[in-house]
Parts: structure tokens; sequence; C-alpha cells
């Protein structure tokens, strides 16, 4: 952390946060949040060779290909085969066939998606969204347009803290950041978004191409990146130049700026190697008339998309050429489709695309031979209808993958939804609870609100970008509201259900339970040493004696106000909070 010592940093923020609500007499429980020595609190996440120890493979893969494991989530992995390589593949070919029910968010859902609940717009059409919330006119008409987006924000956490298909909620993040839309641009994008996230679901184990020729033709997408006004002879270009640098080819390796396309070179396929602003020109070119039925010139209104022939470049300055594709006559839209099918099957975009999944799922840094392989594969399956699936399947079994650990920092929604599952929370998040507000509310200020960032680049996937102090403030703050909810969590009674007898809860054995349970296995000594100290402290108790033998403390009473409950928010939320539990 740059600018803040990281005693600084505990003292204004994670175990400070998680002892809020200590009275002036509970000094001992508030002072010792600045006792914790740096080793506890490194400056980077520790890999396998900052310590030559790794976590059990089940921890390290629940940790990487889900939001982290909930009760049960190791027992259930190791049961699926001999050894690790059985229970990885046994566990990769569930997941990547999600059925189409989900046990606990269904049930959490039931009842709440009819008309006037809390997540009654999340099954609506894009047409129903488009005339009942985004071409809403009349009373609490802002409340109403932006209604969708505020029941997305909250599914996206019932969906994290719940379902059954963690590596579904994890890669729809990624997509929905792939293809990011700000969604509180305008009343296009806040009213749309259950349409938008339905269609990213949609082909996420499908093929590319029909992913990108979907997110081309959604509504949300078109107003966000201007292109439902593209009009010929006046094109706008921001679209097209976002499809090329963000959603296929990529900003950097594949972009050969201001040059002649003529002299650009081949790549290992044939293909031309990359693009220019030339081309990003002639795209947006292509992209006129690529629009949405939204009332004007005497079309429907529906949100629906919509080609207007009158709006499309008529070839009166010369055929559209990007890259390969050589367009010479008006074909309406598919002087579209065919350059999205020639950009979608490009090797350029497998490598781009490779890379970022490999970043999500692996680490920052990788060796360039997973990046070739990954690629490969990508491209090889480009008209498989199962691409994307075998190319998610060949990463995690990579040996890249198995092996990495801690190359990765969460992000702060991640780490909102590793401390909810390792904490057992039972909250569903509807916007009739206050809570669920406050909880968006700081995520915002961590830096990661479901879809609240303007920039169509998304949220940045590097660890750099996520170890600022403000960042890790805001993040803990996060995690601490959430643990601190006496209505959704009772962290001294899931203490007593580890320990059941009053002898039991001592220091040494808190930080062994709970070390177990939220992260699922025991860290380096160092670490157990410091956190059995700091229960022992603030609970004026030596390390393997019964906190009951403390004054004022009664084990047996859990109540929101007791010593013991604040005891335990402190402990707990520290143990879930510590780095160790936020590698990846």
């Amino acid at each position: 952390m740059k600018g803040i010592s990281r005693r600084d940093f505990l003292a204004t923020s994670g175990a400070a946060g998680a002892v809020a609500g200590l009275t002036v007499a509970d000094s001992a429980i508030a002072q010792s949040s600045t006792t914790f020595p740096d080793s506890l609190f490194p400056s980077k996440p520790v890999n396998r060779g900052d310590t030559g120890q790794l976590p059990p493979f089940a921890v390290r893969v629940l940790n990487k290909a889900s939001f982290g494991p909930s009760r049960g989530d190791l027992a259930a992995f190791n049961a699926l085969g001999a050894n690790d390589t059985q229970r990885l593949q046994a566990w990769v070919d569930d997941q990547l066939n999600p059925a189409p029910t989900d046990p606990e968010v269904d049930a959490r859902l039931s009842g709440l998606t009819t008309p006037g609940q809390d997540f009654d717009t999340i099954n609506k059409t894009g047409p129903q969204l488009w005339a009942e919330h985004v071409r809403f006119e009349g009373a609490d008409e802002f409340s109403v347009r932006i209604r969708p987006t505020v029941q997305m924000e909250r599914l996206v956490l019932l969906r994290g803290a719940y379902s059954q298909w963690q590596l579904r909620e994890l890669l729809a993040d990624f997509w929905n950041n792939h293809f990011h839309v700000f969604s509180f641009l305008s009343n296009e994008t806040r009213g749309y978004m259950p349409a938008y996230d339905r269609d990213v679901r949609q082909h996420m184990f499908g093929n590319f191409f029909d992913m990108l020729l979907t997110n081309t033709r959604n509504a949300a997408m078109l107003f966000y990146l201007d292109n439902f006004r593209n009009s010929w002879p006046n094109p706008n270009e921001n679209y097209a130049r976002e499809v090329l640098e963000l959603h296929t080819l990529g900003a950097v390796e594949n972009y050969y700026g201001a040059v002649a396309p003529v002299t650009v070179p081949d790549n290992s396929q044939g293909q031309r190697a990359g693009y220019t602003e030339i081309d990003v020109f002639q795209f947006a070119r292509a992209l006129t008339g690529w629009s949405v039925a939204d009332g004007n010139d005497g079309a429907a209104d529906t949100g629906e998309f919509l080609f207007r022939p009158g709006r499309h470049y008529d070839f009166s300055d010369g055929p559209i050429q990007v890259m390969d594709i050589n367009i010479a006559a008006d074909g309406g839209e598919t002087d579209v489709t065919q350059i999205l099918q020639y950009l979608a099957d490009h090797f350029g975009t497998a490598r781009f695309i490779a890379t970022k999944l490999c970043q999500r799922l692996i680490g920052d840094e990788l060796p360039p031979a997973l990046i070739d392989n990954i690629a490969t594969e990508f491209f090889n399956r480009r008209a498989d209808s199962d691409q994307l699936r075998e190319v998610y399947r060949a990463i995690l079994l990579s040996p890249e993958f198995q092996n990495a650990w801690g190359e990765k920092a969460r992000r702060p929604l991640e780490t909102l939804m590793r401390a909810w599952r390792a904490a057992d929370v039972d909250f569903t998040p509807v916007a009739s609870n206050g809570t669920s507000g406050s909880i968006l509310g700081r995520l915002e200020q961590a830096g990661q609100r479901p879809w609240d960032i303007e920039p169509p680049t998304g949220f940045p996937d590097f660890k750099e970008f996520w170890q600022g102090t403000g960042t890790l403030i805001g993040t803990w703050r996060t995690v601490t509201y959430l643990l601190t909810r006496d209505n959704i969590l009772n962290l001294a009674a899931e203490t007593n259900s580890l320990l059941p007898t009053a002898p039991q809860r001592t220091p040494t054995n808190i930080a062994s339970s709970w070390f177990n349970t939220a992260l699922g296995f025991i860290p380096e000594a160092e670490v157990i040493t410091e956190v059995v100290q700091f229960i022992s402290n603030i609970a004026a108790v030596g390390v393997d004696e019964p906190l009951d033998n403390a004054s004022n403390v009664d084990t047996t009473n859990t109540s929101n106000g007791s010593r013991y409950q604040r005891i335990m928010r402190a402990s707990v939320g520290l143990i879930i909070m510590l780095p160790v539990g936020q590698r990846r």
C-alpha cells in the first residue's frame, strides 16, 4: 500500500471496522486493532514462490473458478474422485453444463418475480422493458425507469452468493465486463439491463460470433456507444472503434495505428495481422443504419434491433474495406455481419480473448505457451457451437490453472462475495430492504458497483489497480458492514455451533475453527500465531484459556450487544479479510 502504513490502515478500516459499535469501556478491543505486525498484511499477494506452501487443491480451484467455497463445497469437491485430477475433471464437467434450475437462487426468488415484487423486472422481455420502463412516463418516473438496474444489481449479489453454478456466475461477470455497458448512462441503459444480461448469458457457453452479433444488436449497447444514430454521410466511429479495440482484436497487439493498411503484414493464419485507423473508419461506414426501433422515422417503438437502409452507406465513395473483407455493393445488414464473422474468426481475436480469460482465471502474468495453446483452441473451434465451453475447459484443465496460486488480487465485488459465502450469510438482497442499498453504496465507494463504471473498458483486471489504499479501505468497510448486520448473521452463535461447549472456546480453537470454516485451510504458522494472539488480547484471556474466564464475557450470550458477539465480529472479520484469504 502507498501513503499509509498497514497498521494505520487496520486502525482506520478492517479490524477497526469489525469492532464498530464497541463502547469506550471496550478500549482493549478497539486498541488491539493496531497491534498487527506487517507480516499479516504483505504488500502483495503471496504465491507459492514466496512461501513454498500451497493450500489444498480444492481450495485453490474453488477460489479461482468461483467466488469462493461456501459451507460444504470443499467436501463436495473432494468427494468427486479418488485424486485431484479426477475431482477437477468432474467438477469442470458439471460446472460447464449448468442446469436450468439453481436451487437456492430459485428458492430466494420464489414469489419475488411477480408484479410489484422486488425482482419483477428480471424476466421481462426486451419490448416489455422498453415499454414499461425505458418509455415510462408518470408518477415516480425515474424510479420506474431505473427499477430494472436496481433489481439487476441485487441479482448479481444474490447469484454470486448462492448460485450452485459458481463458474457460470464468474464467467457472466467476465463477459458483462468484456462487453461493458454503463447502466446508469441513460433511460435506455437503465431500463434495459435484464435483457442485456440475458443476451450475455445466452451465448457464454456457445459460439463467440453468436455472442458478438447478439451484443451488437442489443439496445443497451447501441445507445451506450451511440451507434443507434450512426448515419451516412456522417458516420460515428465510436462503436466501430470499441468493437475492434475492446470486443475483438484488442487495442495493443493487433493495432497498427495511422498507417496504410497495405503495410500491415499477415499473421500465422494468413490473415491481415491487425487493423489501422482506416479500418476503424471503414467499419463505421458499415455500421451506419445499425440501429434501434425507437419510434423515429416511422419505426415502431419497441427497443428491438432495427436496420435502417436509408441511413446506410450508399457506396458513393467506393467499397468498404475492413482488413481482409472487401464489400463492393450494398448488402444491407450483411455488410456488418460478414465483418463481425471475420473478426470473430480472426486469430488476433482468439489471442486477445484467450489472454483475458487466462488473466481472469489464472493470473496477470502468463507464460506465452499457455496463451498460444488457448488461442489455438479458440481459433480451431471457431465454427463449433460449444466453442467457448471448450476454451474454458482447456484453461481449467491446464497445468497453469492447477498450479497457480495467489497470482490475482480479488476485486471488491469478489471479496464481498467470498466473505458472504465463507460466513454463510443468510440474506436475500432486495430493494425494499435498506441493507442491500447500503452494501451497494459501499461497493460503489470501493470502486466496483455492478455496471457502475463509465468507460467502455469496464473494470480493470490487474492486481495493481485494486491495491490502492482507497479501494482496500472501501472493500473492508463493505465486508465489515455485511458481517455486522445482526439481522442476517450471528457470528457468536456460528462460533458456538463450531465449538459446542464453553471450555472449547479458546482463542486457539476459535482461530483454528474459523480458518477451516472461512478459508478451508490452516495458513502459515506466523499468521495463526498473530490471529490467536489478537483474539487473546481483545478477550483478555490466555491463548488456550476459555473466553468465559474473562470478565464480562459469557459465550452463551450471543445477542447483538453482547461482548462475546463483538469479540467474534472482530475476530472472524479479521480472519475473513486477511490477505491470506484474498488470494486467488
